[in-house]
């Protein structure tokens, strides 16, 4: 009886999936029903440094900890990085048969001769601001040379997974991890200092068993002075390598500063954009992005006294930015820095949407730190500070070449302005604390830079209290700001929140509305459906939702998904766009309804809901919109039910269009492009058998030609775009 009931639920299920192919619903576009005007900032990123994004992942430095500093970090766990003057963080020492000899980091051969503290931290001490400052590098002390006494860089990875490693996120990777490429040359720069020492240092890969990799660089002569020594290793296989370095006769010799970079070919736009790995920018390019946020949202704030940004930290020649261990618990070399992030939004042309820290610390760890207030000295101190640091990044983002900041610009190779227009204080923060140190840098800024526009923040939540008082806030003292609203959410409530932005909406509990008289714009800054590791039908969720933020674009004038990089073996987030490894990424379909939805017209189409009879089809949603110069429009939709629907498009005017979808769709919605969080190309449990598929990837259908209408088929579990040109 059972077997009975099943086979006719099973008939009537395929009766009614039958019947849904069948039925024509109909969708009419109006060409001269002229909506809102389109935000043309809509569509953007956000770079947070986390998920080991920056280095190890898109910067294309490839060694890690490579001046030595991820030793005694001060405020971070004790059992994080190295807390031994033997143990270098990411090296390995070089004993070859019958060497003898030691290796020690110590602090008194400072590369860097004076270097410069452009903050003032705190006179008094408090936090001993002088660690900071304190460069380590490593002494070698060979007894017998043996074969070569020395040390080695074994790169980013290889990692288990995060939860592997509990509360310690970064990893002192002893297994050789520089994914090499055969044939291709790395350029290798290093900084030698000898004391009478009268050996060669040798330079070269090897693969793990031992086998040489590469050619090798003898470097013949050491001086006594620091010296930077450069060459180019060519590898002969494609397999995880380190570099090693390692000196011939006894005696002493210093090092640091350790870099090595792939040839100009394997760099973003030939390394003219800065060190950026090329495959990793051309996924970001590909998105279209109009604005870049960056270096993060919690990591711009940092989590403690120590792990603060400071933007002027990273700028000027490298060898002499400061490092830091960052909100997410590994070391950020600053290699890549402020300057390369502003050359990295302008080669994909973006605009650049910088974060600064207002000196209270990321509220998730308490407000560690909050910047006092208290006495005159502790307010010109804030002044000099953060104050001063956001004057002179604008400074240095659109003055003269005269001026102190904009000089420095042109010294490192950008003498044209960068045409900043936006910059943000603090991220997710709330509290009398914030707002009161939020008022003094929003002032400072305003009274030097009126045409700045100030992005300030709801909070971390998409409505309660904190929403709530946060608004009250910004509606009484600065309504002229982009409100940054970040939320990460579930599949009902991506669906559910359609009209979340419609004029008239009511916005929080306190009876307010998203009011479009007031100057006062919404800047969604985070939002992912993060509980589902990027499976497909997170992607239907999302990208219905985000048809309802073009369709009020009004009012959303921007907007980001979070976040936007993840190397596998080292995720603290449950979604992310991109996952990659040392050699290659997956782009997940989140990446790709992203991809698909950052075309689009400058004006809305005011245009019905699709429908199913006399009723709109609930599983359908939409947006319609019209390039008024070239008359093309773009039809978005998403079709969130596991069934393909016919649909009639009626378009008025009496003109002939060519009409072109583009579009993903899977029966299966559970599928993951990325596939498993420890599939990557180095792991030692990884077969032969590796690549980098994707298994939901756009597909593209022609529709013909349209004068006023015409049926097509939307595909089950579509996201999808149709591109009508006359």
């Amino acid at each position: 009886m059972k077997q009975i009931t099943t086979l006719l639920c099973l008939a009537a299920l395929s009766t009614l999936y039958a019947s849904a192919q069948q039925v024509e619903r109909t969708l009419s576009i109006d060409v001269n029903n002229l909506g809102i005007e389109i935000s043309p900032t809509l569509s953007g990123i956000f770079f947070e440094d986390i998920n080991q994004s920056l280095d190890g992942g898109i910067c294309a430095q490839m060694i890690q900890n490579n001046s030595f500093q991820a030793y005694k970090v001060p405020d971070g766990p004790a059992n994080e990085f190295s807390q031994s003057d033997t143990v270098f963080f990411g090296w390995t020492v070089v004993r070859t048969p019958g060497a003898v000899g030691e290796a020690h980091a110590v602090s008194d051969h400072p590369l860097v001769k004076n270097l410069e503290r452009k903050y003032d931290f705190d006179p008094n001490d408090k936090y001993d601001d002088e660690l900071r400052y304190v460069q380590y590098c490593v002494r070698f002390d060979i007894s017998a040379p043996g074969k070569g006494f020395g040390i080695a860089a074994n790169g980013f990875g290889i990692a288990p997974s995060t939860r592997d490693r509990g509360a310690i996120y970064s990893n002192n990777t002893q297994r050789p991890s520089l994914a090499v490429e055969s044939g291709v040359k790395y350029n290798v720069g290093l900084y030698l200092q000898g004391d009478s020492y009268k050996g060669k240092v040798s330079v070269w890969l090897e693969d793990i068993n031992g086998a040489i990799n590469s050619n090798i660089i003898t470097i013949k002569k050491v001086t006594d002075n620091w010296k930077q020594y450069t060459g180019s290793l060519k590898a002969l296989r494609s397999t995880d390598s380190r570099l090693v370095i390692t000196g011939d006769k006894a005696g002493t010799f210093y090092l640091d500063f350790v870099t090595m970079l792939p040839e100009a070919s394997h760099l973003w736009m030939d390394g003219k954009a800065g060190p950026l790995r090329k495959d990793m920018m051309e996924a970001l390019a590909q998105l279209h992005p109009k604005f870049m946020r960056f270096p993060g949202g919690c990591a711009s704030e940092g989590p403690n006294y120590f792990g603060q940004v400071f933007w002027k930290n990273s700028v000027g020649r490298p060898e002499e930015r400061i490092g830091f261990r960052n909100h997410w618990g590994y070391w950020t070399s600053q290699y890549v820095g402020f300057y390369e992030y502003f050359l990295m939004a302008e080669s994909l042309g973006a605009s650049p949407l910088p974060v600064l820290n207002n000196g209270v610390t990321c509220q998730f760890v308490g407000h560690s730190y909050i910047a006092p207030l208290e006495t005159e000295a502790d307010r010109k101190r804030f002044h000099d500070i953060f104050v001063q640091d956001a004057l002179d990044l604008i400074e240095f983002c659109n003055g003269p070449v005269s001026s102190k900041w904009g000089k420095l610009r042109a010294e490192m190779g950008h003498p044209a302005p960068f045409n900043l227009k936006y910059l943000g204080i603090g991220n997710e923060n709330q509290g009398s604390e914030f707002w009161e140190r939020f008022d003094i840098m929003y002032k400072a800024v305003k009274a030097q830079y009126p045409d700045i526009i100030i992005v300030s923040t709801a909070g971390a939540r998409d409505a309660g209290r904190e929403f709530d008082a946060n608004y009250a806030e910004i509606d009484s003292k600065y309504p002229d700001t982009y409100v940054d609203e970040h939320y990460y959410k579930g599949d009902d409530w991506f669906f559910s929140q359609g009209d979340r932005y419609a004029p008239g909406a009511k916005r929080g509990s306190e009876g307010l509305t998203y009011d479009r008289n007031r100057p006062t714009r919404v800047f969604v800054g985070e939002f992912a459906n993060n509980g589902t590791n990027n499976a497909y039908h997170s992607t239907l969720a999302e990208a219905a939702y985000w048809l309802s933020l073009e369709r009020n674009s009004d009012m959303v004038v921007m907007a980001a998904y979070a976040p936007l990089f993840c190397k596998k073996g080292y995720n603290k987030w449950g979604a992310n766009l991109i996952w990659f490894d040392n050699r290659g990424l997956w782009r997940t379909t989140n990446y790709y309804y992203q991809k698909l939805f950052s075309e689009g017209g400058n004006r809305a189409l005011r245009t019905e809901a699709v429908m199913d009879g006399d009723q709109p089809d609930p599983k359908i949603y939409t947006s319609t919109t019209i390039d008024t110069k070239t008359g093309t429009i773009y039809l978005k939709f998403v079709n969130a039910e596991a069934v393909s629907k016919k649909v009639k498009i009626n378009i008025t005017g009496g003109k002939q269009y060519n009409a072109k979808m583009e579009y993903i769709t899977s029966h299966d919605t559970n599928i993951r492009n990325q596939g498993d969080a420890n599939y990557y190309s180095s792991h030692p449990d990884v077969g032969s058998d590796f690549n980098y598929h994707e298994a939901i990837v756009p597909q593209s259908q022609s529709i013909g030609r349209i004068s006023g209408s015409q049926v097509f088929e939307m595909p089950e579990n579509s996201v999808g775009i149709i591109k009508f040109r006359l």
